[in-house]
């Protein structure tokens, strides 16, 4: 983790200043990404206007099955993830054991969990 990460106050007062220069914002955002600290790294991706970054997290947040940082991210980005998204999230989350994860992806996706139990069952056929 090269670089110390900020407190809490610290990270406050740089995302509030009005003048940041993107490029230190990029860094921190990379500094905590990189300290697993996603949630944290797509605060300052948004300040930075990072929408390419906050779109690999968003990949990430599918791979994940964390359909709150998905939400997150999407409101972060101005990005409306599409059903087959939020439903392969789903998906992975329930693989993973994060069932409340999964039933919001499931809403997301305009699945029931009736739905989403059916679709699966036919595909283990």
């Amino acid at each position: 983790m090269g670089k110390n990460l900020l407190s809490c106050l610290e990270k406050r007062d740089l995302l509030n200043r009005p003048a940041v220069s993107v490029d230190e914002l990029l860094e921190w955002g990379r500094s905590y990404e990189e300290a697993g600290l996603v949630y944290d790294a797509v605060d300052f991706y948004e300040k930075a206007g990072a929408s390419e970054r906050l779109e690999k997290l968003a990949t990430v947040a599918v791979q994940d099955g964390d359909a709150f940082l998905l939400r997150r991210i999407a409101g972060a980005a101005d990005l409306k993830p599409d059903p087959a998204d939020w439903a392969s999230l789903a998906k992975r989350a329930e693989v993973l054991g994060k069932t409340v994860y999964a039933e919001v992806a499931r809403r997301e996706a305009g699945l029931s969990v009736d739905e989403d139990a059916v679709g699966s069952a036919g595909e283990s056929r």
